[in-house]
């Protein structure tokens, strides 16, 4: 079984590092957990099954996303064989004390709608990097997205039950759809057969930002993912591609948000 492991991984008494990153069985997984004494994000990725511990029992399906603690018997019941987890690990000298702050216990599972979404592919993204601080920033990611679950999370089955935030999943369903074309705030809340202004108080209530602000980062994730992979596109058709009227417009928000132009970005990932 391959083991989530990382290149040479930094020391061990690090306040919150990420430890391994790989995609996993659930057998693997199982084998893997009995062994780890670190922390794990896991997300499904196929298959459906359960998941026990403790006092705690979760539906798994595609989506579905747990943190799980070392020296935690997980059981796991009426697993398919085809359930198949994408593994985030992380440890630090902070984290049992982090997490019993943010009150995330044993077995939590959330649904990473908005920006949480968002955050655990930068972090995928991150560690692509070959960028020598590219364990840093991915950690740094990882802080941002464990106390954002406490902000915005919600365990699942309190999530389901929510006809709003039902909705608003929906919307977001439909921006990542269609963030290549010419979305507004007008369009958006037509999709929700609701007025603007309401719609930008319940989506920043439940995401802690706007619709739009919520595309411009779907769409600078896309752009990002596209200059790591395509190595030969242009930042100008990658504007383009991911919904930017300009080069020039797509540019400046780029280094806004990400400190840096797009493409030294992709400098970072090249051999």
């Amino acid at each position: 079984m391959s083991q989530p492991n990382i290149e040479n991984p930094p020391e061990s008494d690090m306040p919150l590092i990420i430890t391994g990153q790989n995609r996993l069985t659930v057998n693997e997984l199982i084998d893997w957990s009995h062994r780890s004494r670190d922390y794990t994000i896991v997300q499904c990725i196929g298959g459906t099954g359960r998941i026990a511990a403790k006092n705690h029992e979760f539906s798994i399906r595609k989506g579905t996303t747990l943190i799980m603690f070392p020296e935690v018997t997980y059981h796991y019941n009426n697993p398919s064989s085809k359930l198949r987890f994408d593994c985030l690990s992380f440890n630090g000298y902070i984290v049992p004390r982090f997490l019993r702050s943010l009150q995330i216990g044993e077995l939590r599972a959330f649904k990473l709608d908005g920006m949480l979404g968002i955050l655990l592919r930068e972090i995928t993204l991150a560690l692509r990097s070959r960028h020598r601080d590219q364990i840093w920033h991915g950690s740094a990611l990882l802080y941002m997205l464990l106390v954002r679950l406490t902000i915005d999370g919600e365990r699942y089955s309190e999530v389901e039950r929510n006809e709003a935030r039902l909705r608003l999943a929906e919307l977001v369903a439909f921006i990542k759809q269609n963030y290549q074309q010419d979305l507004s705030l007008s369009i958006l809340a037509d999709q929700m057969k609701v007025t603007e202004q309401h719609l930008n108080r319940i989506f920043k209530k439940e995401f802690h930002m706007t619709p739009l602000e919520y595309l411009v980062r779907y769409r600078l994730l896309k752009a990002k993912e596209m200059l790591v992979q395509q190595k030969d596109i242009t930042a100008h058709d990658i504007a383009r591609a991911v919904g930017f009227n300009s080069a020039s417009y797509f540019g400046s928000v780029f280094k806004k948000y990400e400190g840096i132009s797009p493409i030294e970005l992709r400098k970072q990932f090249q051999g």
